[in-house]
This record gives structure tokens, sequence and C-alpha cells, in this order.
């Protein structure tokens, strides 16, 4: 198996290095959208229990930032829509930046690097959450499955909530401590099968514990309204709460989500949003009609690049996270691969 992973990781880094020979060669022009979420370093506390697909190092995203510039024009998202609907000249090679949910760390570690780079970006809000305490609950779960009391016993986790640990590998030998990150990530995963409301619910009725609502997770308006007033930061929609738009959501509720929000944020910046995120990446025929009405664009979960043949309602984007970026080659090997999905 080791072998196998390391001539898996010695073909990437070949990729990685004749890629960009290849792209000189595509007829553009070509927008590839990179998501980040988190920027963590190496000894923060939040990297012990978050998902390894969640976050880079400021370090990884540095070099991200300086080797973009080698091979693409750095661009705003919206402007580069706003270019293709007016028919003006674009890049050959366009790449635009984003990161979702507005966490805390975007401020902190991001946007120096961005500002330093001066590299535009967009920061999807989950606009009813800014400036609180709130935690999503894949972190509420994480921190809870990190913690080391009887509270880590399986019959002291309600159902549903137990099923769906268990069903991802929970509760196996746990004489020898907490799950890792990639166990985290699979339960994680598996209770993507309930319902935000239900999973904060059942989180609810677990003991309270130190770590619950020690720090602030997300942005504060402060810090919001600081990145805005660069100009080098804009700010998109990801929902009010960050509810995943599926069969079921009530029409108000859908409004709510996706309108409602784009007004807080108008609220907050000035400025009215014109680029949505789906959260989880999921919609249905009338989120996509709202969002339609709404926005200039918004970004799907498909992998891949962009033509000037997009959709702007589903924009494909390419997830970076340490573990698939962290090297320079890796890096560009995860670029041309998603190139190659498309």
């Amino acid at each position: 198996m080791m072998a196998v992973r390391a001539l898996k990781r010695a073909a990437r880094r070949m990729l990685g290095r004749v890629a960009p020979v290849a792209w000189r060669r595509l007829r553009g022009p070509s927008l590839v959208v990179l998501t980040y979420h988190r920027v963590l370093p190496d000894n923060h506390a939040d990297r012990a229990h978050e998902q390894p697909g969640m976050y880079v190092r400021p370090e990884t995203l540095g070099m991200h930032l300086a080797t973009l510039r080698e091979h693409f024009d750095l661009v705003h998202l919206d402007d580069w829509l706003d270019a293709r609907i007016a028919g003006r000249p674009l890049p050959r090679l366009a790449c635009a930046i984003t990161f979702d949910d507005g966490w805390r760390d975007n401020h902190e570690y991001a946007f120096p690097l961005l500002s330093q780079a001066a590299v535009p970006a967009t920061i999807f809000l989950v606009s009813g959450l800014v400036g609180g305490r709130y935690s999503f609950w894949p972190n509420r779960l994480a921190r809870q499955l990190a913690r080391t009391d009887s509270s880590l016993q399986p019959q002291t986790w309600p159902e549903p909530l137990r099923h769906c640990l268990e069903a991802a590998g929970l509760f196996r030998g746990r004489d020898s401590g907490p799950p890792g990150p990639e166990a985290i990530d699979r339960a994680i995963v598996a209770c993507k099968a309930l319902s935000d409301a239900q999973m904060h619910d059942l989180l609810d009725q677990l003991p309270p514990h130190a770590g619950s609502s020690a720090t602030r997770d997300l942005l504060s308006a402060e810090e919001v309204r600081q990145m805005a007033t660069t100009g080098l930061i804009r700010f998109g929609s990801h929902t009010r709460r960050h509810t995943r738009l599926r069969a079921g959501t009530s029409p108000a509720d859908m409004r709510d989500e996706i309108v409602g929000s784009a007004e807080e944020i108008e609220q907050l910046v000035g400025v009215r949003p014109r680029l949505f995120c789906y959260p989880n990446g999921d919609f249905t025929p009338e989120a996509l009609r709202l969002v339609r009405e709404h926005y200039r664009g918004a970004a799907a979960s498909k992998c891949g690049w962009n033509s000037v043949e997009l959709d702007p309602a589903l924009i494909r984007r390419v997830g970076m996270h340490e573990d698939v970026s962290g090297g320079r080659d890796e890096f560009l090997a995860r670029l041309d691969l998603a190139r190659s999905s498309a």
C-alpha cells in the first residue's frame, strides 16, 4: 500500500511539472475558480479536530498565490462574468479565488497574504451568523468526538446520530482514544444524511464542554468591513444560516436564505452581493431560479475549469486543501486533474 501511494505521489509531481506546458497550448479563454475554507497554522488548536479537506496552512496559501501569478491572470470572479456578458476581451487563463463560510481565520491569516500579493478574492458569507459565536454542526460534532471523557461512549449519543456514527466506523476500539481527523471526516459525511436542524437538536442533547463556545469561529462585522474597504476582498452570499437548499425547504425559507442574505450583506458592507454559493452544493429548481434572478453568478460543487460557455449560475470550482496541494507540484497537478475532469 505504501509503495502504491509513493507511486501516486511521484506521478502527481511529474504531472505538476509538465501541466503548465499543456496549458500554454489551450485555446482560451478559460477560468479556474479555486475553493478555500480555512487557513490554519500548524499550532492552531482547531487543527486537532478540523476535517482534512477544510484548511490549508498560511505557507501553503502563500505558495499557491505565487504559483498562480506565474500562470494565470488573477481576477475578481464577478468582473470576469461582467466582461464575458459585455463581450469584452477575456484573459486566456484567468483564476478567481473564493473562500466559503466566512471563517475568522480568513481575516487573520488569509487577508494579509492576499493583500501582500495584491490578489483579489471573494468570501462567501453566511450573513446571519456574522459576528456571533455560532458553530456549524460539523465543528460541534468534531469537538464532541475529540473529547476524552465518558461522552464518547456509544450509549451517550442519541439516535439517529449514534447510528450515523456507527455507520462511519466509530465506536470501534474506543480504548485507543478519540478518533483522528480522517475518522471525524467520515463521521461528518455520514451525518449529512440528517438535516441541519436535526444535527443541531441532537448535538444539543449532549453535555456541554469547555471548548464549545470559547472562541469565535466566524468573521465579525468589523473584520468584514475592514476587508471590504480595500476593494481587494468582495463578499458573496452563502445563505443566511448555511441552509442546504434541498427539496422540502419551504418557498418562504428558500427566499429568505437566498434573497434575505443579499439584503443583510448589503446592509453590512453597503454593496449588494452579486455572487452566491450553494451550501454543500445543494439546490432545487426553485433555488436555481431565485439565484438566477438575484445574482450575477453562483458557485456550484462540480469540479472543473470553466469556458466562456459556462452557465453562470453553476460555476465549476476546484477545491484546495492541505493534503492535496501542500507542495508546488501537487498543487499544479491538482489544477490539471480538475481541467481534465471538466
